[in-house]
This record gives structure tokens, C-alpha cells and sequence, in this order.
């Protein structure tokens, strides 16, 4: 096994997890851990991987140096993909010193036996001086887990953000010029989309910190996924328009059917956005196996959609637990946190009483997302009329969009 030059002095020495396929609560073509090795008079390691991946961070590292020569151990993160090798390191490399914030050593505790250990707190600009290599903190609480912290190394303008500009996918390329910057910034937009969306105000804040600091950015070294060296300015502001909102005049329309009526009612709201020259996605969830009907990736098309239109047909009262279970995460994720919000509405066809589309609008609120329609549901099949209407609802929040 091969670590990967970064720089003079400084690695990659992580792990590649081809297998892996669902990831909090998502789906992914397998992740790398990526752990880092920077190398002054002394050495210190940046980060580490699941339990069992020891062998591939420990094999990159003895192509650099013997492992016993690492001095210290900056842990940025406490999350297991990230701190799971650390009782191996700790016990083949006893009393090393572990770098973290005062929540990862509390955080720590919960997930291992500490007792032992040589933990250092460190507070933002604090530095470890490696004799010709200085590493200094930042503390990012929330970005994503309350212990988080950045790593910059200055004499080579590295940031070494942990999961933050991350992306999970497994791949030979370890550098973004190497996959591609359109494919890279696709990876980093559902890993965005699916993880940081909550945090926006937070990413904002902390990327306006990192900006009054002054310090130069060449390369952008995340935990998840291939090194920004190329296009570190790119995936910057790409965070930076994603966290204030910014989105294409598109609409994504997420349902799900019983019988086709909600389907026909989606065909023809997509045709009305259409026919204002807005660009429309149509997701039916089904059970998520199926390329595109996976709430992962759906949530990645709501994040540069200007409008999110929820369909469901009612069963029993309430909304089809299909899509229920995206609404759910919708809550979750609370794109209503991003700068600009996001507009919707529900549609849908009942037997009886219905109940879905109100639920589903409730659901919108809740997510952070501006209802703009009192809903629209029809009662079994959608009869001539009923379609011209749900035509027209499209051209209506087409014309919405394009105005904001």
C-alpha cells in the first residue's frame, strides 16, 4: 500500500472503503477514511478510520516512515469512520499524544476506554509546532458534530476540515483535477445536501471566520472523498452559494402513487413548468431502489430547486408512508435554513376524505419551505378539468420561480 504526496512532508495515508453503499441514511458508491501524514523534524497524524481499516493507514504510512516515528495524533473529529483505529494506535504507540477539542475528549470517553490515553485539549489558534511544519486549530463546533475542529497547516496552505467539503465515493483518483471537477462538485453536492444542509448558517459563519483570519487556502484536504488542489475556490463557493441558498430556476415535484392518478396529476404540473421554460425533475420514490428515486438523492435535486412539490395519495387518512418517510427526512435536513427559501405545495387524489395533501403542506412548513397554494387534490381519477388545473399550477410556480 502507497500513500499519496501531497506536498513536501505531507500524505495521504487513508483508507478506501470500496463495499460501502448506505450511509447515514443515504446511498454512495463506497467512501474513502482519508487520514493524513505531515511530516516536520516531528510527525504527526491527521485523523484515522473505522475499526479494521488499521492496516490500510498503517501500510500507507510505512511507505513513508516507520509508524513508531508518528509523534502526535490530531484527531479532528470524533465520529467513528474518522476515530476508530485510535485504540489500535494508542496501544501499539502507548502514551502518544492525541490532539483534540475539550467535547471530542468528552466525546471520546463515551465511545472508548480512555483511561490512559494522553489527551490535549486545544482551543481555536492554537498551534503544534513540528519543526518546520506548524499545524494550527480551529475549532468548527456543529460543522458537523459539537467536537469538530479544522487543521491548517500553514507552510503549505492546507486545511484539513474534516468532513466538511467532503464527499463519499470510493475511487482510484485522490485529487479533484484527477476525477473531474463537474463529477467532484456532483459528489460534494449530495454529501452537502444530505448532511450539511441544517448547518448552513453555521458553514456561513465559520467560513466568514476562516476569511478574516487572512491565511491562504491552496488545498482543501477533507476526511470523505477525493483533495481539492484544483478547484479548492470552486467547492469555497460553491458552500458559500448552497448554505445562502442560491438554486436554478428548477422544480422538483417528489411523489408517489397508488393507482396513477397522483401520476397524472405530476405529469402535467411537470408539463406546465415546462411550458414556462423552467427546468422541472420528477422523482417517483417507489422503494428507493431504482436509480434517482432515493430520498439521497432527491434531497440533492431540492437543494439547487427554486420549488418543492410534494404528490401523495391518501391512504387511510393519511399521507402514503413512502412518502411519509421522505418527508421525514425533509424535516430533518431543514433546507428552510439555507439563505433564499424554497417555495412548494402538495397535490394529490383520495376515495374519501383525503387528509394527505394538507399533511404533506404541514410537512413543507415544517422543513422551512413557503407554501404558496392551498393545496391541490382531486377526488379518484383527475377528470379533463382537474388536469388542465394541475397544468396550470406548474406554469403558476414556474412563473414564481423566475420572479425570485
Amino acid at each position: 500500500m502507497m500513500a499519496t504526496n501531497l506536498a513536501p512532508g505531507v500524505h495521504w495515508v487513508g483508507a478506501i472503503d470500496w463495499n460501502l453503499r448506505e450511509y447515514h441514511g443515504y446511498t454512495l458508491p463506497g467512501t474513502t477514511y482519508n487520514a493524513y501524514l505531515v511530516r516536520g523534524e516531528k510527525t504527526a497524524l491527521i485523523d484515522s478510520a473505522y475499526a479494521g481499516f488499521e492496516n490500510q493507514i498503517l501500510g500507507r504510512v510505512a511507505s513513508v516512515c516507520d509508524p513508531g516515528e508518528i509523534d502526535y495524533i490530531v484527531l479532528n473529529h470524533i465520529e467513528m469512520d474518522h476515530s476508530g483505529c485510535l485504540p489500535t494506535l494508542v496501544r501499539k504507540m502507548p502514551g502518544i499524544p492525541i490532539y483534540c477539542t475539550e467535547r471530542a475528549k468528552t466525546g471520546l470517553a463515551r465511545h472508548y476506554d480512555t483511561s490512559g490515553w494522553n489527551i490535549r485539549v486545544v482551543k481555536t489558534g492554537d498551534t503544534l509546532d513540528l519543526g518546520g511544519k506548524t499545524l494550527t486549530f480551529l475549532e468548527a463546533p456543529m460543522l458537523h458534530w459539537p467536537d469538530s475542529m479544522f487543521t491548517y497547516l500553514a507552510e503549505d496552505a492546507i486545511l484539513f476540515p474534516n468532513d466538511a467539503f467532503g464527499q463519499h465515493i470510493a475511487s482510484a483518483a485522490r485529487f479533484d483535477d484527477q476525477l473531474g471537477k463537474n463529477e467532484a462538485l456532483a459528489h460534494a453536492q449530495k454529501f452537502f445536501a444530505n448532511l450539511i444542509i441544517p448547518l448552513a448558517p453555521k458553514v456561513l459563519k465559520k467560513l466568514d471566520e476562516v476569511g478574516k483570519l487572512g491565511i491562504a487556502i491552496e488545498m482543501i484536504a477533507p476526511s470523505h472523498g477525493i483533495i481539492w488542489r484544483s478547484y479548492a475556490g470552486d467547492i469555497l463557493k460553491a458552500y458559500i452559494d448552497w448554505s445562502q441558498g442560491v438554486a436554478k430556476d428548477k422544480v422538483t415535484i417528489v411523489y408517489d402513487t397508488m393507482h396513477g392518478s397522483t401520476t397524472m396529476m405530476a405529469q402535467a404540473i411537470a408539463e406546465g413548468v415546462m411550458a414556462e421554460g423552467a427546468d422541472v425533475r420528477v422523482c417517483l420514490l417507489r422503494d428507493g431502489r431504482y436509480e434517482g428515486t432515493h430520498r439521497s438523492d432527491i434531497v440533492t435535486d431540492v437543494l439547487d430547486s427554486k420549488a418543492v412539490l410534494i404528490g401523495s395519495p391518501t391512504l387511510q387518512d393519511e399521507v402514503l408512508p413512502t412518502v411519509a418517510g421522505f418527508l421525514s427526512y425533509l424535516r430533518g435536513l431543514r433546507p428552510g435554513r439555507l439563505g433564499a427559501k424554497k417555495i412548494g405545495c402538495a397535490f394529490g387524489s383520495h376515495g374519501g376524505m383525503g387528509g394527505a395533501v394538507a399533511q404533506a403542506e404541514e410537512a413543507l412548513k415544517a422543513a422551512g419551505i413557503e407554501v404558496i397554494d392551498g393545496g391541490f387534490h382531486v377526488n379518484y381519477r383527475p377528470d379533463a378539468g382537474e388536469l388542465a388545473r394541475a397544468y396550470e399550477l406548474g406554469r403558476k410556480v414556474a412563473r414564481e420561480i423566475r420572479a425570485r
